[in-house]
């Protein structure tokens, strides 16, 4: 198996945590990948999701590599953003150079913000400058604000590309997306923002996990009001709820009466222990490696469709990589329709596949990416 490029672990002895980086791969000079935070986070999981990021840009045949990065810590600590800027500052040196970040599972916009502000950078101010070193035109001002709340372009781009990536293995697996039953683990930016786009399609959200527990309402939860009570890392608060619903174990959201399942959480989180209380037609995973690999080889033989990570939450990546790498214009309608059309293309190819060369979705999706990967490289 091919090794990443870079492994970095750092410490600080002064607040207490340990960090890493680990750049997968690198095209045109640059990688990508959200930061994770979390208690117990090992080396091994953030390089299994910078492997999933190579892939996730390759899929999309958009010209970045792939890395990730993660502090373990629990992201509650009150001292969170003088770690996350402390990690900053220790990280400077590829920020300014290779590694562009993201959200991911336990960081939020103003985390990222807070990130390079500690390191003294601008992120499209140093992708500008790398992609303009091969050529490319980026079409935004150098003083442009990714993670600003006006423009909230990750949060509203992967919640789209999970709804198209839906809508599209629905319409081949003979399931009307309108009306469809959905249970989503996870209410934080990816599970929230993938309800609002489902319901906009017709879908009825029966299920919400979250960290204390399962909503279940089988008529379909009003999405706007979970909205309202959650907090900035996806926490409900069930007291400020205005309808009638079913209290339920968190571990319950998988076992519900749902047509589709939405792991948006954690990963791992449907497991050999757990993957035989599924009933539900399509698994779409909207976290990172949310569904261990003998889960997966259960699910296939149960007849249960599966779309890999690194296929349906690729809006964002998809999004931003189109903009960066100068094969759209910053044109929020051009951008969305492209990633729409990228992400449904790979959906297509992975379901075709794996059903064709009776192999596991995600073996399928990792040779469709690694194909890509070689064509990029070819021609960056």
């Amino acid at each position: 198996m091919r090794k990443p490029l870079y492994r970095l672990q750092v410490h600080d002895e002064t607040l207490k945590f340990t960090g890493y980086v680990v750049v997968d791969s690198l095209v045109n000079g640059l990688s990508a990948g959200g930061l994770r935070m979390r208690q117990g986070l090992p080396e091994r999981e953030v390089g299994r999701l910078a492997r999933a990021m190579t892939h996730k840009f390759a899929a999309a045949r958009i010209p970045l590599g792939g890395a990730k990065s993660g502090i373990d810590a629990d992201p509650r600590r009150p001292d969170k953003a003088q770690v996350i800027a402390r990690f900053g500052e220790l990280l400077q040196p590829i920020l300014s150079s290779i590694y562009l970040v993201g959200e991911d599972m336990g960081t939020i916009k103003a985390d990222i913000l807070n990130l390079y502000r500690a390191a003294g950078l601008n992120p499209v101010a140093v992708a500008k400058r790398k992609m303009s070193a091969k050529g490319f035109t980026v079409d935004l001002p150098d003083d442009f604000d990714m993670f600003s709340d006006e423009s909230n372009l990750e949060e509203i781009m992967t919640g789209f590309g999970i709804a198209e990536c839906a809508e599209e293995a629905c319409g081949r697996l003979g399931i009307q997306l309108a009306g469809a039953t959905v249970s989503i683990q996870g209410f934080g930016t990816v599970g929230a923002g993938t309800a609002q786009f489902l319901v906009q399609k017709g879908a009825t959200i029966v299920a919400v996990a979250d960290i204390n527990g399962t909503i279940y309402r089988p008529e379909g939860i009003p999405v706007e009001h979970l909205l309202k009570a959650r907090d900035e890392l996806g926490a409900i608060n069930r007291a400020v709820l205005e309808f009638d619903y079913t209290k339920m174990p968190r571990e319950d959201w998988l076992a519900v009466d749902a047509q589709i399942l939405i792991p948006a959480a954690i990963a791992d989180a449907i497991h050999k222990d757990n993957v035989r209380r599924i009933s539900s037609k399509l698994v779409i995973e909207a976290a990172n490696i949310p569904v261990t690999a003998e889960a997966e080889k259960h699910l296939q033989k149960m007849n249960v469709a599966l779309i890999p990570d690194f296929i349906a939450n690729a809006g964002a990546a998809c999004g931003l990589g189109l903009i960066l790498s100068g094969q759209c214009k910053f044109d929020p309608h051009e951008v969305l329709q492209e990633v729409a059309q990228r992400i449904r293309t790979a959906t297509a190819r992975v379901l075709e596949m794996s059903h064709s060369k009776k192999i596991l979705p995600r073996k399928a999706a990792e040779k469709i990416a690694e194909e890509e990967l070689a064509k990029i490289k070819q021609r960056f």
